[in-house]
């Protein structure tokens, strides 16, 4: 056999056994690709070109490794036309990208105020919850109608409650857990393997909706990857308190991995029940567990599905007819505010060119809330004992009771197309909740109530940046939605023989279109600073006032918008980050939610109310900054500053006509910010101190009562021995007594006078927290 002979054997076979295998690598977020990857077997190995493609030869089934500085390394069986995902890494000093909008953005390049916490700060802070957080945002505040916050103000605009007969599952600030919208459900805020939480303040609408004209809190978990990961925590403290977490993370096979995590907590809930002889009246009994599933073994395309399953069996006992800031009780009904919530959510990216990018994102959750306490907040024996009330002198028994269960499903689906810049996209969403209630309903006419709520939206958006120089650039969001409101409701209430008989049966629908957008110029000065303008349109949906007896023309509320102008300043360097925005806004058709207690004695006939209250207006500013002073010690602070106004109003009370507003809008404190220290050495010591602030506001747009100003203390210390963390906290250790909310009525016999009553934040807790990474 000749030589060329051999030779041409050599290579025939060769081809099999040694193919060039070929294929590109993007970016996972963006599916921009990546140039200078590097992809090696043992000793051979080559890089990614500019357009994130690369060659190799290798025979098919080669274990290969792909690595980036700025991507976390990946590895899979070699074959032709591969197409791999990388995970970017978040590198420390370098920069933070806000991943909530519809593509991943640099903080400093974003055209708005946003807060983020980062997986290391939320570390730092010792936080197993987001209720910790809040007071270091900056004109965010929160509504202790709950065991837990549910319902978020920002900027002044957000609801306070949702207790039967106010109406529609309808929220102004969006709270959504990867990719699910869990709006009016915030109480799922656990924050074990969170990965980031970014908190956008201002009208959001062109992008998220509906729920956010006041703003959105988005929290993202870490993705699985492939690298194996076991970690555990371990909590335990004053009021009973214990928990413990667990994190598994693994490859199952090429292409797929998982992450699993389930995270517990208990506590006695700071109150005390002299009537029943307990401590556990407000406990918190929480159970939260995630799945994520990573695929990235299909060519051009990337499915994320997250898994999430919490039980909450919350109590519910903060309220008592003496104000007893010594957080003492005396109901002698068991109070309940439990949720039991589960969902998916499905992320699929997929890769059709270097410049076209096609996203569907599906989510359900499906929640059974209960709420329920006891509405005269003490036993009979209490108030013969202290206020003289005889049953038997009086004619009737001081007992009230309130119940309220809700079933609500979500059912969300959202497609997405981009071609460069240019980004395309369509959104649907089918709601449905059902309440049955049970107590003193509708100012006292009913004694209960079952209502049915169908919603559907649907909407379109666009979004479109461009380059008017190298250092001056326009981004433009519109989007156009149709909401639906479908309500039917019926109710029972008591005749003059004490007999249940039906009332007013309620159908009602409603049909509306709204249109938000929002433009924006940044200037880039230079990499360090950029500075940004921009002019935007929100809007929330309208809905239905459920009462029984309320004329047609009342029922509906109509949607309301508002204008918003922003002005900011972002500026990063090698010590610092900081960032200014001062904002305008103008409220038309401006929602107002009043109740009024109709009944005299019966602290549970409170008739709730939504209107349109014509306008109000919005102004004020927010700061945040973070500074490395040294190798170990850094600080960070905050300060928002907010001036509302509400527009006079009138709405129907007991007494007939009543008058609101002309004055703030409830739930605004005019300043709040936040101070906090770190220092963390080369030997594993760490300590944080962190300080809040925040100002009195109004309680209501239905009262002129007004909450006192607040400070809060939070310390951390800790040592790192390994794979081991061990850190003792104090949260509130000046023991501060704040309110957390406020109701005005009359509820003590015999002349029952108005009277403001308050339920309290936690007390101080002082707990040692331990971590341990395999």
């Amino acid at each position: 056999m000749n030589f060329k002979t051999c030779l041409f054997y050599f290579t025939f076979f060769s081809t099999f056994l040694f193919g060039q295998i070929t294929g590109t690598v993007v970016d996972q977020s963006t599916g921009k690709p990546i140039s200078d990857v590097n992809i090696t077997s043992g000793k051979i190995g080559t890089a990614t070109n500019e357009s994130g493609e690369f060659s190799l030869d290798v025979p098919t089934g080669t274990e290969l490794e792909f690595s980036h500085i700025a991507y976390k390394t990946f590895v899979q069986s070699a074959e032709n036309g591969m197409y791999i995902a990388l995970t970017s890494l978040v590198i420390k000093s370098d920069e933070i990208l806000v991943r909530a909008g519809l593509t991943d953005e640099s903080l400093q390049k974003v055209a708005a105020s946003v807060t983020i916490f980062s997986e290391e700060n939320i570390r730092h802070s010792n936080a197993d919850h987001f209720q910790t957080l809040t007071d270091q945002i900056p004109n965010l505040n929160w509504a202790g109608g709950t065991s837990r916050p549910r319902y978020f103000q920002i900027r002044g605009i957000g609801e306070r409650s949702h207790y039967f007969g106010e109406g529609a599952p309808n929220f102004s600030v969006g709270f959504v857990l990867d990719d699910m919208d869990l709006s009016g459900l915030g109480m799922l805020g656990q924050l074990f393997d969170l990965n980031q939480i970014e908190i956008f303040k201002g009208p959001q609408s062109s992008v998220y909706g509906s729920n956010a004209i006041g703003g959105l809190i988005s929290l993202r978990s870490n993705d699985p990857t492939d690298e194996p990961e076991i970690a555990t925590q371990v909590r335990a403290g004053s009021d009973k308190l214990v928990g413990s977490s667990y994190l598994l993370n693994m490859k199952l096979v090429d292409g797929l991995s998982m992450r699993l995590m389930s995270d517990y907590n208990y506590s006695d809930g700071f109150r005390e029940n002299l009537t029943q002889n307990v401590t556990n009246t407000n406990k918190r009994v929480e159970s939260f567990s995630r799945l994520k599933l990573n695929y990235t073994g299909f060519k051009k395309l990337n499915l994320l599905t997250t898994i999430i399953y919490s039980e909450m069996k919350n109590g519910y006992d903060v309220w008592a007819p003496d104000n007893n800031e010594k957080f003492k009780t005396y109901s002698d009904a068991k109070g309940e505010d439990s949720q039991l919530t589960y969902g998916y959510s499905v992320r699929g990216h997929y890769h059709i060119s270097d410049n076209i990018q096609l996203i569907s994102i599906t989510s359900f959750t499906e929640t059974d809330l209960v709420h329920a306490y006891d509405g005269d907040w003490a036993d009979s024996a209490y108030w013969h004992d202290n206020h003289g009330f005889d049953p038997a002198d009086e004619g009737w028994s001081y007992s009230f009771y309130d119940k309220n269960e809700k079933n609500r499903a979500n059912l969300t689906q959202e497609m997405r197309i981009s071609f460069g810049s240019l980004i395309l996209g369509g959104f649907s969403k089918h709601l449905k909740e059902q309440d049955n209630a049970a107590g003193y309903l509708f100012g006292g006419v009913a004694t209960d109530a079952t209502s049915h709520y169908n919603f559907k939206a649907k909407a379109g958006y666009l979004q479109f940046g461009t380059e008017l120089s190298q250092s001056l650039k326009l981004n433009a969001n519109v989007r156009y939605e149709q909401n639906q409101y479908d309500y039917t409701g019926t109710s029972r209430g008591l005749n003059d023989n004490w007999e249940k008989v039906g009332l007013p049966s309620v159908t009602f629908k409603t049909d509306e279109s709204m249109l938000g957008y929002r433009i924006s110029l940044q200037y880039l000065s230079d990499e360090k600073s950029s500075f940004y303008g921009t002019a935007s349109q929100g809007y929330k949906s309208g809905g239905v006032n459920q009462q029984p007896y309320l004329a047609d023309e009342s029922r509906p509320y109509d949607p309301e918008f508002i204008q918003n102008f922003e002005f900011g300043l972002k500026r990063k360097t090698d010590s610092y980050r900081t960032q200014l925005s001062a904002f305008s806004s103008t409220r038309k058709d401006q929602h107002v939610s009043v109740s009024s207690q109709q009944v005299e004695g019966d602290p549970n006939s409170f008739l709730f109310y939504i209107s349109n209250a014509g306008s109000g207006t919005i102004q004020g500013s927010e700061w945040e900054h973070i500074q490395t002073i040294s190798q170990f010690l850094s600080f960070n602070a905050s300060l928002g500053y907010l001036k509302t106004w509400v527009d006079k109003f009138t709405y129907q009370s007991a007494d007939g006509d009543a008058f609101g507003g002309d004055r703030e809008a409830a739930m605004s404190p005019k300043v709040t910010g936040s101070f906090g220290l770190q220092y963390k050495n080369e030997t594993g010591l760490f300590a944080s101190i962190t300080l809040s602030y925040k100002d009195e506001y109004y309680f209501s747009d239905s009262h002129d009562q007004k909450s006192e100003p607040y400070s809060l203390l939070n310390l951390n210390v800790g040592k790192s021995f390994g794979k081991t963390n061990v850190s003792l906290w104090v949260r509130n250790a000046l023991d501060e007594r704040y309110v957390t909310r406020g109701f005005y009525f009359g509820l003590i016999p015999p002349n029952y006078p108005d009277q403001l009553w308050k339920s309290y934040g936690d007390p101080r807790q002082v707990g040692l927290t331990i971590d341990y990474n395999f």
